[in-house]
């Protein structure tokens, strides 16, 4: 359902003039997305919907208008596009064949989650959820309106860092935050510079609550991870749980601190990531090491919640000198003289016990030699040596004796004598080349952008692609791949993966307003075959696309290579009606273009 309303779509005030909004910029004639809700849709009999601000495998995020309570409100509609479909202009999600218990299974987790955010509408620094309801077989969850930036944007408009000073006065009510968001059982799996709000208030408020399985690799919806936050578990099957978002708060402080992208976790090393004290010296050592704690690879000896981050973080230093006393309050000027002065007769005392130590283990050591008779004249070593070698050259066999396939030495009786049997060593692989060439971790590639990876790995790996149709990855995406993650490969290994060309069955794309080159472009980016064909008709702008064979938003089914007819506007004059003695084709007869362009098949 369409409400009409003088608010602009792009920023909800207050909107009584024509062409484009003088605040944000947005005109009503926008070009959308036809898989989303249409601006100023209206839901659940108060809520306008506005353009579309984000989405990902779980759904889209709009902005809103509460019509009720007269406010400004951000809108979150499940709509995971792996799993369902919308045709334009209708409301009504459809789900693929075979697809709605798994859409079910999800779309429940989706409204427990905002269900169980709901509850927690009195923790300030997290974004709350108002509202949480069914329709157009889907559910959506409204959130506040947040007037602020990301601190992504924030940093980038500043300095691009904070110092620790800074860091204490901002952080500790969001960590406060999402250690009690953890109490209530909510594990949020992306927190990171671009989910992470500054207020105009100057406080933080922490966003982009998803379910698990939009923040995981390996799932049935495409996943959002953010490059530098996700911790190492969330590209693999692991268990994620409270030590996840210690992973991604770390990240956040280090990028926070530093001014730099922490390194992405499945590529990093054991010590390939340099500590923040080494990026920015003037980051304490203390603070760096807890940072660098909460960022290990390894979820058992990673900070595992928290509390205990925040123990460790905001740990006072103190002073190790003696007495309880001492360590629980600062030292006055005469104590720090006094502690000097017995520190300096500390020193010199260990010195002299050093050097008289020194003195005694020499005299003891030469006592000893001189009783072993280590000082007493030894024959000619030369000669010994001469006679040892001749005894052992005795003994070697004749490399043309029989025997010598024995292996065995000549004994008294003048018999060959088998030698000890070596152990037979051939079940044991040979580690010496494996450790040497074998030194990287192969990564889980699955759902990992082709180009990208394959930029990033160029000089290491070489990928040798198989580019298939699937409805489970969006297109260019790799999975399938021939070497097993983890598997102790070196550089230059070819690895096989597949590529996928996208779904086999992909909506009809919208042709209103565009021309025909950018529609057939359009066509051939989604992978569907067309033919174009010219259609006499003033409808449309000369050279624009009329129609099509089928609707906009049906399938097409690219896989078996169906072929869409693209009609071409050929725009007449009004005085000179048409008649069959003029031998004009009327449509879908393939004839020149205007200008003289030739149809394309």
């Amino acid at each position: 359902m369409i409400k009409e309303t003088t608010l602009c779509m792009g920023c909800m005030n207050d909107k009584t003039y024509d062409g484009p909004c003088k605040l944000c910029g947005y005109r009503d004639d926008s070009p959308c997305i036809p898989a989303y809700l249409p601006p100023k849709s209206f839901l659940n009999e108060r809520y306008i919907v506005g353009k579309l601000l984000s989405y990902n495998g779980e759904g889209a995020t709009y902005i809103g208008f509460d019509s009720a309570a007269g406010i400004k409100v951000t809108i979150k509609e499940f709509m995971p596009d792996t799993l369902c479909t919308r045709k334009k202009g209708e409301g009504e999600i459809i789900v693929n064949a075979g697809m709605m218990p798994l859409y079910k299974t999800y779309m429940s987790e989706f409204a427990d989650l905002g269900k169980s955010l709901m509850k927690s509408r009195g923790m300030s620094h997290i974004q709350t959820v108002l509202d949480v309801f069914y329709e157009n077989n889907t559910c959506y969850t409204v959130y506040e309106f947040i007037n602020g930036i990301s601190l992504k944007t924030y940093l980038a408009n500043s300095a691009g860092e904070m110092s620790w000073e800074q860091v204490k006065e901002l952080f500790p009510p969001i960590l406060t935050t999402i250690s009690l968001i953890h109490s209530a059982g909510i594990i949020h799996r992306g927190i990171s510079p671009q989910t992470i709000f500054v207020t105009d208030k100057m406080e933080l408020k922490l966003t982009g609550f998803s379910i698990s399985a939009a923040r995981t690799t390996n799932t049935e919806i495409a996943c959002e991870i953010f490059t530098g936050y996700a911790a190492p578990e969330q590209y693999t099957n692991e268990i994620n749980g409270t030590w996840t978002d210690v992973y991604g708060i770390a990240a956040v402080l280090y990028r926070v601190l530093t001014g730099a992208n922490p390194q992405e976790a499945i590529a990093r090393t054991g010590g390939s990531m340099l500590e923040p004290m080494m990026i920015n010296r003037n980051v304490p050592s203390n603070i760096s090491k807890v940072i660098m704690s909460g960022m290990r690879l390894s979820t058992d000896s990673r900070i595992r919640s928290i509390t205990e981050f925040v123990d460790k973080l905001f740990a006072q230093p103190k002073y190790t000198g003696e007495g309880k006393s001492a360590q629980e309050r600062p030292l006055t000027r005469q104590q720090q003289k006094k502690l000097a002065k017995q520190r300096k007769e500390r020193v010199k005392t260990l010195v002299v016990l050093g050097i008289a130590g020194a003195v005694l283990i020499a005299f003891a050591i030469v006592f000893a030699m001189t009783l072993s008779g280590a000082f007493a004249p030894q024959p000619d070593e030369t000669s010994s040596v001469s006679e040892n070698i001749s005894d052992v050259s005795s003994e070697i066999p004749d490399p043309t004796d029989d025997n010598e396939t024995s292996g065995g030495t000549s004994g008294e009786s003048g018999e060959a004598t088998s030698a000890p049997e070596a152990p037979d060593n051939s079940s044991i692989p040979d580690t010496s080349s494996s450790v040497a060439g074998a030194n990287i971790s192969l990564p889980n590639f699955t759902n990992r952008s082709y180009e990208n990876t394959v930029s990033r790995y160029e000089g290491i790996f070489t990928f040798i692609p198989t580019y298939e149709y699937s409805e489970e990855y969006s297109a260019g995406m790799m999975y399938d791949q021939s070497i097993a993650e983890g598997t102790m490969v070196s550089e230059g290994t070819q690895i096989e993966v597949k590529v996928s060309k996208g779904r086999s069955l992909v909506p009809l794309p919208d042709y209103a307003d565009t021309n025909l080159p950018d529609y057939i472009n359009k066509l051939s980016s989604m992978n569907i075959k067309y033919s174009v064909k010219s259609k006499r008709t003033n409808d449309v702008a000369d050279g624009y696309v009329a129609e099509c064979s089928k609707e906009v938003g049906d399938l097409v089914n690219v896989e078996e290579g169906e072929t869409i007819i693209v009609y071409a506007a050929r725009n007449f004059e009004e005085s000179k009606p048409e008649t069959e003695e003029h031998g004009e084709p009327v449509t879908g007869e393939e004839s020149p273009l205007p200008g003289g362009r030739i149809p394309v098949d």
